[in-house]
């Protein structure tokens, strides 16, 4: 899952009759909490920011979703990664000693002004692409799907629409043509048309793919998940309007941030509640049940806007200090991000409900 969610195959699910295929009702928690939080939320992301608007000036709000969002929504890996005593455990020297061989990272390219810290950037991108990848496989698991085409398929549909979107966004182009031109680069004028060209025509190909395996999947009478085709819409949609129609320097990236830290902070806490449900009242899980309960869901939320007024309060004091630890979580959030969360695991869809 801002967000990485790791996946894998789904091998488990029964044919059904071709009648049966389109299943509705296989939601990850309910038809409610799925079309707030998951579905909808790249739709109430515009909502928001739009109406927001009207009170706040465009940089504020972009501010805003940055430091209390994006920043922010490190802390339900951190939690997931060192509360969780099961997850500790399964990755006890990657979580102990890559921290340190990241901040010190962190720290030198900082103090040089390493172009390299652009990388970050497309981690980041690469990240957002990923969560949404592992919402399709969910859904999927959900649905009892067990085409293998399908993880395939959805992988290249995903990162082809999202390239294609990029390529034809003035707002990504000029990003990374200012983030060359910044380290010394200058690449030809014909490369970003040769680059969308080939991403446009990658992109269409894809799409057919996709659109008749689907329909050979449902002749066949393999589950189809209505719910995945519903979030790539809702997702790849918003995004192609964000980037390429709204193309706004303060607010798309803003958009694109809001629905996906959105969607995961709601993925976390539902596996994470539930996971804490089935704990053992033993010492180490005091605080991954407490942050879980229920009836504690304002702690929940206050720890991941804590870590943003904080970074927001302390930057104003020690900014590089700030900034390196701001992205020192961020790089362990999408390296964590890419093995805690493993839709395969049977322990996974076992917790996921």
């Amino acid at each position: 899952m801002g967000c990485v969610v790791a996946t894998g195959e789904i091998t488990a699910g029964a044919v059904r009759p071709a009648s049966q295929a389109w299943s509705r009702e296989r939601y990850i928690v309910s038809p409610v909490f799925d079309w707030v939080f998951f579905i909808g939320s790249p739709l109430l992301a515009v909502a928001l920011i739009h109406v927001a608007k009207f009170w706040f000036t465009e940089a504020a709000i972009s501010g805003v979703v940055l430091t209390f969002m994006a920043i922010g929504h490190h802390v339900p890996t951190f939690i997931r990664a060192y509360a969780d005593p099961d997850e500790f455990a399964r990755n006890r020297y990657r979580l102990v000693v890559v921290p340190v061989l990241v901040v010190g990272v962190m720290a030198l390219l900082a103090a040089r002004s390493s172009q390299l810290l652009q990388l970050i950037f497309v981690w980041d991108q690469y990240h957002f692409v990923r969560q949404h990848y592992g919402f399709m496989r969910i859904y999927d698991a959900k649905n009892g799907a067990v085409a293998r085409s399908g993880p395939n398929l959805d992988l290249w549909l995903c990162f082809s629409l999202f390239a294609y979107i990029i390529a034809k966004g003035d707002l990504y182009n000029f990003i990374y043509a200012y983030s060359l031109f910044d380290a010394g680069l200058v690449p030809p004028a014909w490369l970003g048309t040769l680059l969308y060209q080939v991403a446009a025509v990658v992109a269409v190909a894809v799409v057919v793919l996709f659109a008749l395996d689907l329909v050979r999947r449902v002749r066949e009478g393999q589950p189809v998940s209505p719910l995945k085709i519903a979030i790539t819409l809702t997702t790849y949609g918003v995004w192609y309007y964000a980037y390429v129609v709204y193309s706004n320097p303060f607010l798309s990236y803003a958009i694109s941030s809001f629905f996906h830290c959105f969607q995961y902070d709601a993925l976390a806490w539902h596996y994470n509640r539930r996971k804490a449900a089935g704990m053992q009242q033993q010492a180490g899980t005091g605080v991954f049940r407490f942050l879980h309960a229920a009836r504690h869901v304002w702690a929940y939320v206050l720890a991941i806007f804590a870590y943003g007024f904080l970074s927001s309060v302390f930057g104003a004091v020690a900014p590089a200090v700030v900034f390196v630890i701001n992205r020192t979580t961020g790089v362990l959030h999408y390296y964590y991000d890419s093995f805690i969360w493993q839709v395969r695991s049977a322990d996974f869809r076992k917790n996921l409900g």
